[in-house]
Order: C-alpha cells, then structure tokens, then sequence
C-alpha cells in the first residue's frame, strides 16, 4: 500500500481506483522501462470531454457522469463530483458487474489533472505521487510532455530524417549489432503481443495447436517452432515474439504510419556478435517450444529454474519433456538447458523465407519465461537488451512530425508497397498515390 501526497485532492489520495490509475498508466512503465509519456494526460493532443464521455458511455462506465459536467476547480469540487461516482463504479466492482478498462484509468488521471492549471504543477503531482509509490532514488524530469528518470534513461527527439541520421551516427559502434523496432505511440508497452492479456497467455498452448489443426497446410513446409510462430504473428496470432529489425529507416516507418497526433518511438537494442542467435540455435528451439505446454506446466519450470544448485536434479527432471519437444525438431539437442535461459529473451535472425521478413530485414525477440510475466519482478526484462549509452542509461529516441518525416521516408524508397509486399497492400499503396507518384 502506498500514500499519495497531492495535498490538494483529499479523500481522493486514499481511494484504490485512483491509485490503480496511476500504476496503469504512468507508474509501471515508468518503473520497468524509465519513462512515460503524459502528453495526452495533457491534453496533447487535446481531447474533447465529449470525446471522453461517449467513450465511457460505449464501456458503459460509471466515470461518463463525470465527464457530463464542468471540470473542478478546486479540491472541494473535485471531491464533490467524483467521490459518488467512484463509490458507484467500486459497488459495480465488487458485484462483477463491470470490468475496469484502460480507459477508465485515463479517464480518472485526465479529469483530476484539469484542476492543475500548469504543466509543471501537474508534474509535480507526478513525482510525488511516484516517489510513494517506487521508494526507490529517482530524478523525475520531464522533456516535451515526456516524463523521465534521468539516472536511467536520455531522451533524443526526432522531427527529420537528417536529426535521425545524426542520432544514428551517434549510437554505432564497431564491435556488436543494432536492431530496432517502432511504436507508433510512446504508451506502448515493451513486450510481446501474448503478454498483454492474461488470457492470451493462459490459452497459449490452446491457440498453437487450434491454428495448426485449423490451418494444416499453411505450416506443412515449415520445420521448426520458431517459424510457425513467425508465420502466427504474420497472421495476427498472438505469440512471444516480439518484432524487430536491422534497418532503422523500416523501424521509423513504423513509428510514423499511424497515430500521427501522438509521439512515436524507436527502440533500440544492441547485443554482442555471440548473442545474437540464429533460426538453427538450440537457445531458439528451447524457446520456441514453450508454447506446447500449458501456463501450468510452464509455471512448474519457471519455479523449478529458481532454485539452487541443490535442486538442480529438480530441474532437470521438471524439464524433461521440453527436452523432448525440442528434440523432436532438433534430435542432436543435448539436455543441458540452463535454469536462466529459461528465463531470457534471445535476438534471432531468421531464415528469409517470405517477402515481408526479407523487405523489413525482419528479425526477432523470442522471449522466454520472464521473471514479469511468470514472477514479481518489476523492471522489464527486454531492458537488458536496449542500447546503453552516456553512464549506462538506456538510450531512447522520440518521434514527431511523422507526416513530414513519412514524406522524407518516401523519397528514400521506405513505403507501404516496401514494408508489406502482400498484393492487396500494394495495391492500396498505388490507389492512395497514384496522383502524385505516378
């Protein structure tokens, strides 16, 4: 349990919903990853009480009575219109009758925050309000709507393509390998399509074997996990790879195609030469075969992989028929997999068999059991993998301007006939530019 210190809101600081607002959306990604972006909260870009009120209205939440008035001016009004609802939407609660939505957190920090009249006072709302929370030494600064732990992390902006050339020339080095990948907005968090609901995770196994029964001859040529689950993830399943690629201009797409009010990013990683792994890697095939059992059964070989070496006999023989599924693919695999890199995430380069991995230089995390997920641990594992620069802080490169910096890709080549080869896209990309590229 943690106090919040606003000093202007009252009953407000003690009630869970608010607190639980705050975790979401701000304070655990500014805990795992060191940063956050408060632009929206902001009202960057502004947002409608209109807009948000019919948003409510389509979860069927509580907080749109909120919404239906003014905004407070002080602590008593505040109070005043939200304490109701708050106790409404706690009753709904308790009796599942409503599941909380991430808008619903939005909605709670954006209303509270228009009583603060200045940005800064709003970020001082934050630091307080973060320092009670992770009693952890921090430097809370905030950059352009950005908000940041200066002991862990350095923003660079990025509005052309000549400043992201500059940054690029800043960040290469001569021994070791960049990859990249691209958000469209800074909220996104940094992990795998399959970590991102409970349910996903408990139903992977399911999910796996279901597409593969459904779908016979789509994998029928394909030899190993990890390329059934790069051929799932091309087709929107759910898996624990998460995207990347060699090319940053590909990753800056990326960043730019979508969600032009709001600030992209681009997240770099770098590995050592012997790191990196390749779709042959007996690491990979370990990996790669997790989704053939159960959320139970993975539970049993995280846990077993926490224990001391006089429990290594335990481990070994909770492993033993993942053992056996890898060497189903790969019979030379020996059984002396290591207890943490069960819990790792691996960079593999795979083999180019299809044209959008081959146009995006595409490559791969395949993630593990990580200690987030399957654990309590707090930092995000895919940190260890992020570029390090300047007093070994993580190095991270906002986007803005993406119509322009779209327009700067195009001459380059970088485009949506380029990044998705499929017929029916390129097809789209001509209809749309066909007037002014042709």
């Amino acid at each position: 349990m943690f106090f919040f210190f606003f000093g202007e809101i009252g009953e407000l600081e003690h009630n869970d919903i608010v607190k639980s607002a705050f975790e979401k959306i701000m304070f655990e990604k500014l805990q795992s990853e060191g940063y956050c972006d408060i632009n929206p909260l902001i009202g960057r870009p502004r947002i409608s009480k209109y807009e948000i009120k019919n948003n409510l209205k389509k979860l069927d939440s509580p907080l749109a009575k909120v919404f239906a008035g003014k905004y407070a001016k002080d602590t008593e009004e505040l109070e005043k219109i939200m304490l109701p609802v708050l106790k409404e939407l706690a009753e709904k609660l308790s009796k599942n009758k409503y599941q909380l939505d991430e808008y619903d957190y939005f909605a709670v920090i954006y209303f509270i925050f228009q009583m603060y009249k200045s940005v800064d006072k709003k970020l001082d709302c934050v630091k307080k309000l973060y320092t009670t929370w992770d009693r952890k030494k921090h430097d809370i600064e905030m950059s352009n709507g950005i908000v940041f732990d200066a002991t862990m992390v350095k923003v660079n902006f990025i509005s052309s393509i000549n400043q992201y050339v500059d940054f690029l020339g800043q960040i290469r080095k001569k021994e070791g390998k960049l990859f990249f990948r691209g958000h469209s907005k800074v909220s996104y968090n940094l992990k795998p399509s399959l970590f991102r609901k409970e349910e996903w995770l408990l139903n992977e196994r399911k999910m796996y074997l279901e597409l593969m029964a459904k779908c016979p001859l789509e994998f029928e040529r394909l030899e190993s996990h990890v390329e059934k689950l790069a051929k799932m993830q091309h087709y929107g399943l759910p898996t624990r790879l998460l995207d990347v690629t060699q090319n940053p201009l590909v990753a800056l797409y990326f960043a730019c195609e979508s969600q032009h009010s709001y600030y992209g990013e681009i997240i770099v990683f770098s590995q050592s030469l012997d790191s990196v792994k390749y779709f042959q890697s007996d690491t990979v095939a370990m990996l790669a075969s997790l989704p053939l059992f159960t959320k139970d059964e993975q539970m049993q070989f995280y846990h077993s992989s926490l224990g001391t070496s006089s429990n290594e006999n335990d481990f070994k023989a909770k492993i033993e028929r993942l053992v056996h599924e890898v060497r189903m693919e790969r019979p030379g695999f020996k059984s002396e997999i290591r207890a943490e890199d069960i819990r790792d995430a691996v960079v593999c380069i795979p083999a180019r068999k299809n044209r959008r991995i081959d146009n995006q230089e595409g490559a791969f995390i395949v993630c593990g059991l990580l200690e987030e997920t399957y654990g309590d641990k707090k930092y995000n594992t895919l940190s260890n993998l992020r570029l390090k620069l300047d007093n070994n802080k993580i190095t991270i490169c906002i986007i803005y301007n993406k119509a322009d910096l779209l327009n700067e890709l195009e001459s380059l080549g970088i485009n949506k006939a380029k990044i998705y080869p499929e017929i029916d896209d390129v097809a789209d990309y001509i209809k749309t530019h066909v007037n002014t590229t042709m």
